[in-house]
């Protein structure tokens, strides 16, 4: 038995192994330390077996099996992201401010001129004869739940949430996938870690729920008016902005606008008398009563008393937030980001209460300017680029302190994704979305290890999304 605090060959023999099959960078020392036990519990989750970070007689014979395969499986791309992570710090391409995937931009994506065509895209249905939906529904797919009903959630071994095979480093995890078709309607399959039984801090990740909650409140006001062509004005002053711009400068940190955490906490500060808060809105939404999202992202609001002007008028006004602070669930994002992707395709129980599409297409080109890309690395690792057609993807990164313990950092992305599978005829379906929280520390180090600890997580669910190998 080996378990951490052992040395000597045994050791170096395994740390190869897990070298051999990706779970580990760096080198075998011998040492049978944090990294090599987390290593050890990442093979096991990828092999069925129980995560206990101890090699025994059934782990040491998973091991060899997987490495005597050809190709070696199951295998990891955490050693091949972390040395290609360390390889662009060391030549001063990385850092801190800028970091591998999470601020690659959009300017470097394959995908870089799609957003233009992401709304009308969502907007569309072919029958299944045309577009095979992912996979035929079962049982084990069930409608898209009514607003305020939380879905079932699948539960895994150990009350992971059928998210077992994902890193420990994971702490939250949620991913929805879906099926649907012309002459189908929507149907969903819930899997979560963590999902909701945490309310944590997704920090700038939770900022295009307060503009989900504009164009709600702004439709209701007036149906006919699109939100793109509304702007901000600051009090009675005369000067304004316009919306849709802002709206992208948040999600993409754009320059020469204004500063993302200061339009971040503007939007929420837009309601109407009578009007819910955005916390008490989301939790009525989602079913979550017990998620906070009344507070700031660090900057004062970009307009003083802000309020929402369309052609016609002031559509949304201004009211003050009772400060708090944003702990809300993987789950809670999911169900935010899904309501935006699958507006179409929903009964109209389940829809955002007055939105219009017109108004929602702004955020999803908005969405599609993110400048962090795991989806993209995720395709391009998997051999998938040339294989899928029609993409949309709508994400939004959050990195940051935790409040009262500025020494826990996390890494944080949610994302709503679809594309035609073109590798088959008819072309399948693949829609889903996402969202992973993976904890770090304040230092270059650890932000890419964690880094791509995330772009292996999500590159893994994306590989399982394809293969259609969800349990």
């Amino acid at each position: 038995m080996l378990s951490p605090g052992s040395r000597g060959a045994d050791v170096v023999a395994l740390q190869q192994q897990l070298i051999a099959l990706g779970f580990l960078s760096g080198r075998a020392d011998g040492e049978f330390g944090p990294a090599t036990a987390q290593a050890v519990r990442d093979a096991q989750r990828r092999l069925l077996l129980q995560p206990d970070g101890l090699v025994g007689p059934r782990t040491s014979a998973a091991l060899a099996a997987a490495v005597s395969r050809q190709p070696p499986a199951p295998t990891s791309l955490f050693r091949l992201f972390h040395r290609e992570a360390q390889a662009l710090a060391a030549s001063g391409e990385a850092s801190l401010d800028k970091l591998p995937w999470l601020d690659r931009g959009l300017a470097a994506s394959p995908f870089r001129d799609q957003p233009p065509r992401y709304a009308e895209r969502l907007a569309q249905a072919l029958p299944a004869a045309q577009l095979s939906p992912y996979p035929a529904p079962t049982g084990t797919f069930l409608p898209y739940p009514a607003r305020g009903v939380v879905p079932p959630i699948i539960s895994g071994r150990e009350g992971r949430g059928g998210l077992e095979f994902l890193s420990d480093a994971v702490a939250q995890a949620c991913l929805c996938v879906g099926s649907f078709a012309a002459d189908q309607p929507l149907r969903v399959r819930w899997y979560g870690r963590q999902a909701l039984a945490d309310n944590v801090q997704f920090w700038s990740a939770t900022k295009f729920v307060a503009a989900l909650h504009l164009v709600c409140q702004a439709n209701r006001r007036s149906p006919g008016t699109p939100i793109g062509v509304t702007r901000l004005q600051a009090g009675t002053s005369s000067s304004s902005q316009p919306f849709a711009p802002l709206f992208t400068a948040m999600v993409s940190y754009g320059q020469g606008v204004a500063a993302s955490n200061a339009i971040g906490l503007m939007l929420k500060q837009l309601r109407n008398n009578g009007e819910a808060d955005v916390q008490t809105w989301l939790g009525n939404l989602s079913g979550n009563p017990r998620l906070s999202l009344r507070g700031g992202y660090g900057q004062p609001p970009f307009l003083v008393d802000a309020r929402l002007v369309g052609p016609a008028g002031v559509l949304v006004g201004n009211r003050p937030l009772t400060p708090s602070r944003n702990l809300v669930s993987a789950y809670d994002l999911v169900r935010s980001l899904t309501l935006l992707g699958w507006h179409r395709q929903l009964a109209p129980e389940a829809r955002l209460a007055g939105a219009q599409w017109a108004s929602l297409a702004t955020l999803v080109e908005g969405l599609g300017h993110d400048t962090a890309r795991y989806i993209d690395v995720a395709l391009e690792r998997l051999g998938l680029l040339d294989a899928v057609a029609e993409p949309v993807i709508l994400s939004k990164l959050g990195y940051g302190a935790e409040t009262n313990d500025p020494q826990i950092d996390a890494f944080t992305y949610v994302a709503f994704a679809s594309f035609r599978d073109i590798r088959t005829q008819p072309a399948r379906q693949r829609c889903f979305a996402l969202a992973l929280r993976v904890p770090t520390a304040p230092d270059l180090a650890s932000a890419l290890r964690h880094e791509a600890r995330m772009a292996t997580e999500i590159t893994e669910i994306v590989r399982r999304v394809f293969a259609e190998e969800l349990g």
